[in-house]
């Protein structure tokens, strides 16, 4: 007999292409999970796909026939409806819930004749004392139990991550993210959005999909995976997609349950419970479903999202064994010894976290790392063509592209979310003058358009008496996120938004604007967790607060009565110092926490960003003040400042506030006069900053365009490390520019694969030196290019360390026009017999 999809698809070619239109109309029209968008040009089979995806294959059916009865169909409708009660009687309908778990039928399975691969390896041992047989069974029912109810939690998401805003199904907007097994090469505790301006996709990390993290391979499983990534990166999302590709019986089908436990959620339980307590309150709604847990290996998984959200302590250190399932213990005591493997020893443990927060588990407990990378570059484009039609993704990809800043910011799913958000309505007018191109315009514009849905939605003929208005939201919203951001918070509470004056309870929270920004996270106990979709929004609002805070009379009187005091005493200064102020505080910081809030504290005194500001806050009597001090501090502190990471981001502040220095530096480079000028600390910064925001020196740097020298070696070393392809040929370079590139190559974040140093005075001193830079771990150097470095004999020794390094990526060299000698070509071909050498063309 024929599948369900296989009846669906006759009943329907049956129908003249009139009378699909209309059944696909009345789809929609009585089904509002099935969006028009979806089925307008789908044909038979997209239409069929579309209906058993949304609905399953027994609902699909029941309603195409009462759709097709609506039609008047009614000999279609019963020889549809026939033919599924013949298929279910012998048993051929697939079950959703079982798809991949046998391709024989399911009556063979309730007979116990055939293994559900859940099932094989399990423990023999009965779940309630019964016969093997029996506690099979009934296994076989919890797991089905659990797949739909984890199903319907994770078949939907929400679009922009509000509790109660637009829900869309998962499988319908999925994108695939870069998964890697690799652990970041950057500082773990940076800030989010530095870590992705410094380290981006490298060619040396290995991909995997997260659907593989608990595969059998060659006999081996990893047991238990960490996988880090920024804030909004898609950690969740792939958590979400992993369960529901369970549910559906399309992956992972020899594992028999799933239990996903949100550290969020756990924070709340004060109480202490037993293992299987804690699972019947999350999962089961009496203790009989689950009487114990499977012994078999990895047929229990426990999976433990956001790490960096845990609030209580985890202790590896103190010899805390526990081992029973139905003991009464702390939260903390669970986790670590699940984790430990003394509790539930055979089960499979899935952690996710934030790099800030990856260290709370120690390694020696972990399998596997893996890293959330976010979308590449392709699958930015994925994205935006998913979620709009393709003139509107090329649109907005062509805009985007022009600001590396924003371009950076895609990476970040969220960020995407965000700019489809501003970008689709303003790219589609005729006049684009409005079109944000930095970070603080979009943000902005982000705001005005949450300002104007909710006008649209909460627009009573009579405001209630209790309302809140818009900018008196925006004000309080941004006190939270300003004092949590000073505090290193991420998530909070109901004590926290009332003290900012947020009544949860009326419902001013979610007010149209917060349904989009703002979430509220339901959990076990009575109390829940709230934070904002991404710590870019949190930043954003608390610099708004910030400068309206300063400026603005009405948002001073709004906080009068609570003797609102900022930090650093912010509210007493001129706006100069105020910015002075936050400068140096941004500085201070080690990780770059107030990086972001800095750009747009910056940016918000932009006349551009006024204009839409003086839209958010009506009323508000804004004068565009000459940010020449501001400028000119900045400027100063990049001359003294050593950090390139910090000297970065000042120049992002720079772009923010739209200053010419910028663009004189680009001009300057594009007229060749760097080369004849003497470079300021400032200028010699900022062409570091304007060629890492370069996509073309991204893939090649020429050195001979901008200065021949050791120095400039010296200066442009970040650069450098990040392109593919650094041209240094004929720079007048000497052997003291080799302990610069030396330290490039050693470095764990170098993306340089190819390197040219022909025509240098280089000498022996300088390849030894190059030498030890070669053979680091962490170099990934393929092609090195030496010709006319008057070389003699010597280098031969150094060179020939490097072909027999197990770490040498090399297989291309250059060592033409130098004067060797026989003698010591002969060490070269020694190094070339090593099993360890790579090389495919030596000159």
């Amino acid at each position: 007999m024929a599948s369900a999809k296989d009846l669906l698809d006759k009943s329907l070619n049956k129908l003249n292409k009139a009378e699909l239109k209309k059944f696909q109309w009345c789809l929609v029209n009585d089904h509002e999970c099935i969006s028009n968008s979806e089925i307008e040009n789908a044909d038979i089979l997209d239409t069929v796909d579309k209906m058993v995806a949304h609905f399953g294959p027994e609902e699909a059916v029941k309603i195409t026939v009462e759709i097709l009865r609506k039609m008047n169909q009614n000999n279609l409708a019963e020889q549809l409806e026939n033919k599924h009660k013949q298929a279910q009687a012998e048993g051929s309908i697939e079950d959703p819930a079982l798809v991949g778990a046998s391709s024989k039928p399911i009556e063979a399975q309730a007979e116990g004749s055939i293994e559900d691969p859940a099932l094989v390896g399990a423990s023999s041992k009965p779940l309630e004392g019964s016969t093997a047989e029996d506690s099979k069974a009934a296994l076989h029912e919890i797991s089905l139990r659990l797949k739909n109810k984890l199903k319907q939690e994770c078949e939907r998401i929400l679009v922009g991550n509000s509790q109660r805003g637009h829900q869309k199904y998962l499988n319908d907007i999925y994108t695939d993210l870069c998964v890697v097994e690799n652990e970041t090469g950057g500082i773990v505790s940076e800030h989010e959005v530095r870590q992705n301006e410094f380290k981006l996709f490298d060619a040396k990390d290995t991909p995997i999909q997260s659907n593989k993290f608990f595969k059998v391979h060659n006999g081996r499983r990893n047991k238990k995976v960490l996988t880090m990534g920024i804030a909004g990166v898609g950690k969740t999302v792939s958590v979400n997609k992993f369960i529901l590709d369970w549910a559906e019986g399309k992956e992972n089908q020899d594992i028999a349950l799933i239990f996903p436990l949100p550290f969020c959620s756990l924070n709340l339980i004060k109480e202490e419970y037993s293992l299987i307590g804690l699972l019947h309150k999350y999962f089961f709604s009496c203790p009989e479903e689950l009487p114990s847990l499977p012994e078999g290996e990895g047929k229990v998984m426990f999976i433990f999202d956001g790490l960096d959200e845990c609030r209580f302590p985890l202790n590896f250190k103190e010899d805390d064994r526990f081992t029973d399932v139905k003991g009464k213990t702390t939260m903390s005591k669970i986790i670590t010894n699940l984790i430990k493997t003394h509790l539930v020893p055979s089960a499979l443990i899935w952690i996710t976290s934030r790099p800030a927060a990856a260290s709370l588990i120690p390694r020696n407990y972990i399998n596997q790392v893996t890293e959330v990378r976010g979308f590449n570059d392709e699958q930015k484009e994925q994205y935006f063509n998913k979620n709009s039609s393709p003139e509107v993704a090329g649109n907005i990809i062509r805009h985007i592209r022009k600001s590396r800043s924003l371009y950076i910011m895609c990476h970040i799913p969220v960020f995407c979310w965000i700019s489809l958000t501003v970008l689709q309505p303003l790219l589609a007018r005729k006049s684009n003058d409005k079109t944000p191109t930095t970070l603080t315009g979009m943000y902005t514009s982000f705001l005005l358009t949450q300002q104007q849905q909710m006008t649209a939605k909460y627009s009573y003929p009579e405001p209630k008496a209790n309302a809140r208005s818009f900018d008196e939201i925006i004000l309080k919203l941004g006190k939270l996120a300003f004092q949590q951001l000073e505090k290193g918070n991420l998530i909070f509470y109901k004590e926290d938004l009332e003290e900012c004056g947020l009544d949860v309870s009326e419902g001013s929270v979610f007010s149209g604007l917060c349904t989009q920004i703002f979430q509220e996270e339901k959990a076990v106990s009575a109390r829940n967790v709230y934070s904002f979709v991404h710590l870019s929004i949190q930043e954003f609002l608390a610099a708004l607060y910030v400068f309206l805070i300063s400026k603005d009379e009405k948002a001073k009187l709004l906080f009068q009565s609570m003797r609102e005091k900022l930090a650093w005493e912010l509210s007493r200064k001129t706006l100069f110092q105020l910015y002075k102020g936050a400068i140096n505080k941004a500085l201070q910081s080690e990780n770059g926490h107030l990086d972001l809030f800095l750009r747009f504290l910056l940016g918000l005194s932009v006349e551009s960003n006024q204009s839409d500001l003086k839209e958010l806050v009506p009323g508000l009597k804004l004068k565009t003040k000459n940010m020449k001090n501001t400028v000119d501090y900045i400027k100063k502190k990049i001359e003294n400042e050593k950090s390139v990471e910090r000297t970065i981001n000042l120049f992002y502040c720079v772009s923010e506030l739209k200053n010419d220095f910028v663009e004189e530096i680009q001009k300057n480079l594009s007229s060749g006069n760097l080369s004849e000028q003497n470079l300021s600390s400032a200028q010699w910064s900022g062409l570091v900053f304007v060629l890492l925001i370069s996509e073309e020196t991204q893939e090649k740097f020429e050195l001979q365009k901008y200065r021949r020298s050791d120095e400039a070696v010296t200066r442009l070393m970040q650069v450098i490390k990040n392109t593919r392809k650094a041209l240094l040929q004929c720079c007048y370079l000497t052997a003291q520019c080799c302990e610069s590139l030396s330290s490039v190559l050693q470095s764990s974040n170098s993306f340089l694969r190819e390197l040219d140093l022909s025509n240098n005075d280089l000498h022996d001193s300088g390849v030894q030196l190059l030498s030890d830079g070669l053979k680091s771990p962490n170099c990934q150097l393929e092609i090195l290019r030496l010709q006319c470095c008057n070389l003699t004999a010597q280098c031969c020794e150094s060179l020939s360390s490097v072909l027999q390094s197990s770490n040498s990526f090399l297989r291309e060299l250059d060592l033409s026009n130098n004067d060797l000698q026989d003698s010591r070509v002969q060490l070269l071909s020694d190094g070339l017999k090593d099993p360890n050498c790579q090389m495919e063309i030596l000159r």
